[in-house]
Parts: structure tokens; sequence; C-alpha cells
């Protein structure tokens, strides 16, 4: 393989995205499908110039680790996305998405899987398990940037980031499940209270906090001392959360829980000014590894494996994908009637889009379970929320801003 191929191809679609990245986003032409097409124009598709086998890793490994750090780096620029006393404000918002709404989106998606696709019940619960968290990572151009803040009220902005970051976490806990009965059966049960709950999710929480906390103080110690040079300063939070997902992974943990909830922690020590300079340092970061990996993903979309499908895999894969957040965010809408209108609550069930994470925790399931099936179901299913979430993110947004006077006036009426 040339690396100068691939350091041109890959750094060349990364500049002229990141170029006309606001006109792009006004016509609803996000990074992530432009990246994902340009992957599979100069992949074995059609140009042929990047295979992914050429990297000298199996592609599964590659596409994991890829994954992995880019999802670590972009679940802290949503960390610090959240301002302070977001937690303490908005609690009712995480505890009812995340209490009851991930197992909702889980039933929904296993159910359609299920009765529509035509695989076994474990396989359809793995499959639903991956496609239930909505990605931190695609979010990014629907709440960032000058076009969202301009369209999206800040509430829906914030509270999607939040979900995100949390549920993405906690997906682990679902995908472990199915992955120990299929490989496990006789101790599934115990190794998930034990291993994955107790020590993987629990434990990684309590590692993650503690290190947020005391890197935060340290952070304000030494920009109190001037100790730290602005350079520095920066760039403090991108080695925190690589830092945490290497140490987190080296202790068994759930490391992306420990990243997300160490730099959450870490947003909420340090000063509101520091965090906000923070926050746009660490988008363009993430944005930076966003797109390279849809680059890498394009040059490996199983496309064959796709057409031996048939027709009724697409279709089932969308509608689990689609109709998995109506109907939760529908039906717990009586609990949510304070928090976001109906304008709103469309909204915010319609954008559950999958990408990074999905990967990971597809080619984590393949190599547990060896079942390639997994890896085939996910990337189709990635690229139709790719797709839909990213054709509709410019028209839908546009529409939520023409209905925010509605709001405004009725709040304003209101005894």
């Amino acid at each position: 393989m040339d690396i100068d191929l691939v350091l041109a191809l890959f750094a060349g679609a990364v500049l002229l995205i990141s170029a006309f990245s606001s006109l792009l986003q006004r016509i609803s032409l996000p990074g992530p499908l432009l990246a994902l097409a340009f992957g599979a124009l100069i992949g074995p598709l059609a140009l042929d110039l990047v295979r992914i086998e050429d990297f000298g890793l199996p592609p599964g490994t590659l596409l994991e680790q890829a994954a992995r750090i880019t999802l670590a780096v972009g679940l802290a620029g949503v960390a610090l996305r959240l301002p302070h006393g977001y937690w303490r404000r908005d609690i009712r918002w995480i505890t009812v998405i995340i209490g009851l709404g991930m197992a909702l989106m889980l039933a929904v998606a296993t159910g359609v899987l299920w009765a529509a696709l035509g695989v076994p019940f474990l396989l359809a619960l793995l499959l639903g398990a991956v496609l239930t968290p909505t990605d931190p990572v695609v979010t990014t151009p629907v709440v960032t940037g000058s076009l969202a803040e301009e369209k999206i009220p800040e509430r829906v902005r914030h509270n999607l980031s939040a979900e995100s970051g949390v549920n993405d976490g906690l997906a682990y806990l679902f995908v472990l499940l199915p992955v120990l009965l299929l490989t496990e059966p006789d101790r599934a049960w115990h190794e998930l209270l034990t291993e994955v709950l107790l020590w993987g999710v629990l434990g990684a929480a309590v590692f993650g906090a503690l290190t947020g906390f005391l890197l935060g103080k340290l952070f304000v110690l030494v920009r109190r001392h001037g100790l730290m040079e602005e350079s520095s300063y920066l760039a403090f939070v991108v080695p925190l959360a690589l830092g945490v997902l290497g140490t987190g992974k080296l202790l068994g943990t759930d490391a992306l829980l420990a990243v997300f909830v160490g730099v959450a922690v870490f947003g909420q020590v340090i000063p509101q000014r520091d965090e906000a300079q923070e926050d746009k340092v660490q988008d363009a970061v993430a944005r930076l590894f966003l797109l390279p990996v849809f680059v890498l993903l394009g040059t490996a979309l199983p496309v064959a494996e796709w057409a031996r499908l048939g027709w009724t895999a697409p279709v089932v894969l969308a509608a689990a994908l689609l109709l998995r957040r109506l109907v939760a965010l529908w039906a717990l809408r009586p609990l949510l009637r304070g928090v976001h209108d109906r304008s709103e609550t469309f909204f915010l069930s319609w954008f559950g889009p999958i990408g990074v994470s999905a990967l990971f925790y597809a080619t984590l399931a393949e190599r547990h379970t060896g079942n390639h099936g997994i890896f085939v179901h996910t990337t189709l299913a990635v690229t139709l929320s790719v797709l839909f979430h990213g054709l509709s993110t410019a028209p839908l947004s546009t529409w939520l801003q023409h209905r925010e006077p509605e709001r405004e006036q009725q709040e304003g009426t209101t005894p």
C-alpha cells in the first residue's frame, strides 16, 4: 500500500469537505455522507485505489479500533458541549430517555428485526442493541456550528448531545447481553451482572468521574499559577480522552462510558469560560477524526453481500432504525411534556442517527461471535441512516426554526 496515496486521498477529502462545510450543511449534504461516498469511490467498488485489506490489519480489527478512537474524541466533544449545571437542570430528560427510552428502542428494533428479517431472536436482539444508541459523532453536524445554533433551540441541541453521549456508553451493556447468550449461555447472566454491569459499567462510571474530577482540579490549579502554555491548554482534553480510553480498557471497564463521564465531570469542574474554549477546539478535532473513519468504512462496504440479502433487508432495517425512536419518544411524551413541545418531540424522534458507535459495536460483536452477518446488516443500516438523517438535516432544522415563534407566543400567553 502506498501510504502517500492514502494520506493524499484522505486529507484531500477532509480539506474539501471542511472548506465548504457551511455550504454543504445548507444544502443538506453533511460530511459523513460525502466521506462515505468518497470512500466507496476510491475503494474496490469503483476506482480501486485503496483497499482496507492493504492497511496491514484484519479489516474488522482496523474498523473497530478506528471507530473506538473516533468515538472517544467525539464523546469528549459532546461532554464539553454541555454547560455548567446541565445535569442538575435536565435530570428529567436524561432519566426518562435513558432509563426507559433505551429499553423501548431496543424492544422496538428487536421486534421489527425478529418479525420481518427472518433471523433468530438472539441475533435480532444483538442487531437491535447495535442499532439502539444515537450516535454522538454523527449528531455533531446537527447540534454544533453556526447553522445549528441559528435554527435549533439550545435545549434540543443539549438534550440530544447528552442522550447520545450517555446511551452510547451504556450500549455496551445491551450489546454484551446477546453476545454472552450466544457464546456462553450457561454463564451469561452471571457474567452480565458481575463483569459487565458491576465492573464494566459501574466501574467505568466511578473511574471516569474520579479521573475527570482530579484532572479538572489539576487544570484549574496549573491555570491559576500560570504553569500551562496556551497551546497545551487548548489541547488538554484530547489526551485526557485518549488516556481514559486506554486506561479504562486496560482495567477491563466500559472505556467509552469512562471517557464520557470523565470529560463531563472535567467540564463541570473547570470554569465555564475555559470550558467554552476547550469545546471549540474539541469540536474541530472531533470533525477531523469523524470524516476519515467514514472514508475508511466506505472502502469496506460489503455491497455484494447486501445484494444477496434481497430487497427486504434494507426495508426492514430502515423500519427498525426509524420506528425505534419514533415509537419510544412518542410513547414517553406524557413524561416529557414539560421538556419539549410537539415540534421538538417530532424533531428528536426523527434524529436518532447511527454511525460510528454502531460500527464499533458491530465489529466488537462479530469478533466475539464470529458472525459476519452482524457487520453486513449493520453497515447497511449505517448507510441508510447517513442517507435518511443526513439529507433531512437542513429541511427539518429550518422547519423547527419556523415553529419556534409559535412556541414562544404560546409560552408568552400562558398564565
